[in-house]
């Protein structure tokens, strides 16, 4: 049997789709609410602790933060197909493809040192430019100074985390649901915001007011609901958009006690026909 062209992977979407895509997490996000909040808290808690760890703390955190990504992943893709979640759900980064995933967060983490590395080489200090700010003797015109010498390194920081930040949306759950190569998974990902930029768009700008009301929650409880949201999205994206569908994680094995198998075809807008999922294993020879 041949396969069909896989050049449609992503596919194009219409912008208005951006701000659907967030309505469809707070969709998922609300069947189980109270567990989704605590699980996010507690994963997200273990991932911050491992910053404290002395010098190689920040390292760590990077690395450890797709295994909590995949573990949301697999948890509303459980909730997406009708059925309970249990706790191997959450632990999917670890039981499935952890190096993969892991490597995603090394990618994440030398991007990072080495625009960082390259915006201290511009002359800019985030410390020093943070203590200005706090500091009440300093008037306006020293301020619109030093932003006037940071804006140079700032822009090109901006310039140079959005094509990381672009490659790696998408590239934790490529890996669990789609058994895709790092690398294939990163330029996928940066493949598809690129095509659908204004899609995007509107899903950033509608994330970004999520984001912003979940802040002016006191103890940033809001975060706890925030977050949540911004997974399910990212998971319903790489199930509907990318055509990734609910195909078992590699060495993820479900526990027997769910409700309904996940079915063996991709999930598909209404009124669009099945995708076959040879479309999402077509990944893993790429």
């Amino acid at each position: 049997m041949t396969t069909s062209s896989n050049q449609d992977i992503p596919r194009k979407v219409a912008a208005s789709q951006g701000f659907q895509w967030v309505v469809e997490g707070f969709r998922l996000y609300r069947k189980v609410p109270l567990l989704l909040s605590a699980a996010f808290g507690l994963l997200f808690g273990v991932v911050m602790a491992l910053v404290l760890i002395p010098l190689v703390g920040n390292s760590l955190s990077e690395l450890a933060s797709p295994l909590m990504v995949a573990g949301f992943m697999a948890a509303f893709r459980a909730l997406d197909s009708g059925n309970d979640l249990e706790l191997p759900h959450f632990l999917a980064g670890l039981q499935g493809p952890m190096v993969p995933l892991m490597t995603v967060g090394a990618v994440q983490l030398l991007g990072s040192l080495l625009i960082g590395q390259i915006m201290r080489t511009m002359g800019f200090d985030a410390e020093a430019l943070m203590a200005t700010a706090r500091d009440g003797q300093a008037s306006p015109e020293a301020l619109q100074a030093i932003l006037n010498q940071a804006m140079p390194a700032l822009l090109t920081g901006m310039a140079l985390f959005t094509p990381l930040i672009m490659a790696t949306w998408f590239a934790p759950a490529l890996i669990l649901f789609g058994g895709a190569r790092p690398v294939t998974a990163l330029g996928v990902s940066l493949k598809a915001v690129a095509k659908n930029w204004a899609a995007m768009l509107v899903n950033s700008l509608a994330l970004g007011l999520l984001l912003i009301l979940a802040a002016l929650v006191p103890l940033l409880l809001g975060m706890l609901v925030a977050m949540p949201v911004l997974l399910a999205l990212c998971m319903l994206l790489t199930s509907r958009y990318l055509r990734c569908g609910p195909t078992t994680p590699r060495r993820f094995k479900p526990a027997t006690t769910l409700r309904k198998p996940a079915p063996a075809i991709s999930f598909q807008p209404r009124g669009t026909s099945p995708v076959p999922a040879h479309r999402c294993r077509a990944l893993r020879s790429r």
